[in-house]
Parts: structure tokens; sequence; C-alpha cells
């Protein structure tokens, strides 16, 4: 099982020092290392977590139809025709407005995951939008997702990851370099379970603010969870030491026998594969060396299940950027420092 990043963008919003698990049920010490193949020898802090891990199911969604679509299609790109909507073959109506290409609608009929683009045409060239600050942004997303019944059964869940934005630069008569423009404010949300982040391509929303708190867009990939969840027993998992050595199995699978690797911190959380169950894993962050010695080290991401017996696969190709974030701080406060759009 393997998740690779490497993490230039993730060192933006890091923060400093070590990657402790910010929970009141997690003890904290010095863990030395044994060593399997490939791994170095060495002593990292290491958060132990006491949390009891449970496995969640994912609440089966009600028959979504194209009349679904249109609705919604309405909701949030008003004016724009309906008639003409047509599920593709991965059952997902895919909408572009003939009169502005910038404005577009998906729909998945299973998952339900939602997004749209709108009004942006507005936004080129050099108009300069006056942005909302932090804290107004935060609010007209809130009040947006509550307002459109789209927040999460348990608000509690939904936590703001990362806070960053798309800056526009250009050029006077194409030769000089014009102003450097902030045009809008993008908010990413992720999801926090029994107080564990939960990685992976779902549990994810997204939404571009622009001036005067205005709604640009939405990504939402969100499902809600049966209330009642079956704790794990502890027999029927992986301990960390044996989880472990199945990172550094995989990770000498891939970059070979003779590289070698550093773990730099371990945290478990919670993954989300789209599937029907959201499982506990680990998540090793590891530098790699490779043998060739004018190859740099690079960090790269292990994730290993904590389940002995996985009830589904938990199809690694995609890990969400923001989510990694959540690894790579230990924390989910928000990063609201002013003008860094990232």
């Amino acid at each position: 099982m393997k998740t690779k990043a490497l993490f230039s963008t993730l060192l933006l919003i890091s923060s400093a020092g070590s990657l402790m698990l910010h929970s009141a049920h997690a003890t904290s010490g010095n863990f030395t290392l044994a060593n399997p193949t490939g791994l170095i020898t060495t002593t990292i802090p290491v958060t132990v977590n006491s949390t009891k891990l449970y496995l969640y199911s994912f609440q089966q969604l009600p028959v979504l139809t194209v009349d679904d679509s249109k609705q919604l299609l309405g909701q949030y790109l008003s004016n724009e025709p309906v008639d003409k909507l047509v599920p593709s073959a991965d059952k997902t109506i895919r909408f572009v407005s003939p009169k502005d290409v910038n404005t577009s609608f998906e729909h998945n009929l299973v998952t339900g995951d939602l997004r749209f683009h709108r009004n942006f045409a507005r936004y080129l060239g050099d108009f300069q939008p006056k942005l909302p600050s932090t804290e107004e942004a935060l609010k007209a997303s809130q009040t947006f997702l509550e307002e459109n019944k789209l927040m999460p059964a348990n608000p509690a869940e939904l936590k703001i990851a990362h806070i960053g934005g798309l800056r526009a630069s250009s050029l006077i008569d194409g030769k000089q370099a014009g102003p450097v423009i902030d045009k809008l404010i993008t908010l990413n949300y992720s999801r926090v379970v029994n107080n564990l982040p939960v990685i992976g391509p779902g549990s994810k929303m997204i939404v571009d603010i622009g001036e005067g708190g205005e709604i640009l867009s939405l990504t939402r990939h969100w499902r809600e969870l049966v209330p009642e969840a079956r704790e794990i027993n502890p027999r029927d998992t992986y301990s960390e030491d044996e989880a472990k050595r199945l990172a550094a199995l995989q990770i000498s699978k891939e970059f070979g026998k003779q590289a070698t690797f550093e773990i730099i911190n371990v945290q478990q959380a919670y993954f989300d594969n789209n599937g029907r169950f959201l499982q506990p894993v680990y998540a090793f962050q590891t530098k790699v060396f490779l043998p060739d010695q004018q190859a740099q080290a690079f960090e790269y991401v292990s994730v290993i299940p904590v389940l002995r017996k996985q009830l589904e696969p938990l199809n690694l190709n995609v890990l969400d950027a923001n989510a990694l974030r959540q690894i790579k701080s230990g924390s989910f406060l928000p990063n609201t420092k002013t003008g860094k759009f990232e």
C-alpha cells in the first residue's frame, strides 16, 4: 500500500516543530526504532494515541436522478438551460454554460459529489476585487453552507485545513510588469472523526470566495456516517511496530532494496476512499535516500491499514494534499496569515 507525495507545497503552511497529534487522548514520548530493511536507526518524537478506534460505515444515499441535478443547477447557476442534462458513463452530470466557459456544474448521481464554478468572467484581466478578510470569508462560507443545507449532520466534523487563494500578475503594454492582484480566497475544509483527521479522496469541501464574500465555486465530497460505529478489537490490528515493517517493505518495493529512509513521524488517521467504510490507517512521514548520490533525498508518505483484514481496499492512488497538511502540521487550526496565497 502506498501514497507518495513531495512535500514542497505542504511545507508552505506546516507549523514549526514536531508532528504530534494534538488530542486530549494522546500521550507523547521518545520511541527507539528497530531496524527493518532500509530503515535508518533513529529516535523520533512519537505520539501514542490512546483513543479507541472504530470502523465507520457510510449511510446509503437516496437514489439521485437527472431531476435532482436540474434542481441543483438552477439553484446555483440561475438562468442557465437545464433541458439537455445527460449523465455520462460514470453517472456524472456535467454542464458548461454556452454563455461563459468559466461557468460549470458537475453532480455525481451515485456519490452525490457536487461541484460548480460561477460568475468568474468579470474576475479576469485587470479587475481588482475587494476581497473580504479571512474572518469575513469564513463567515460567508459558513452562511452559504448553512443556507443551502450543505453543512454536515455533525458540524464539528468539518474543519478548516488550509486558507489560500488565487493571485494573478499582469504586464503593461506587454513588457513592463504590472500589478499583482489577489483574485479570490480559497477555503479548504477536511474532516475530523474521533479526534483523528480523515484523509483520502473523500470527506472534503473547497469554497472559493470573491468580492464582498461572493461564493464563486464549491467542491463538495461528503457523505454522512452511520451513527453507530463498531469498536475495533486491538487483536484485529497491526501494532505500530508491525506497521513500520510493512512501511519498510513497501518503500523497498517502490524504490529498491538499496534505498534507505528515516521515519520523521507517524500519526493515525481515518481513510475515506469513496467506498463503503471509513477505515483507520497509519500515516508514516518518511525521508527516502536513494543509492544514487546525485539524487536528492525526498519526503514520502506511507499509508498502512490498521486492520489486519481490510473490509475493502484502501485505493491509495489519490491522497489529497490538504489532508496531508494536517498530518504534516498535526493541527486543525486555519492558516490566517494575511496576504498568503498558495
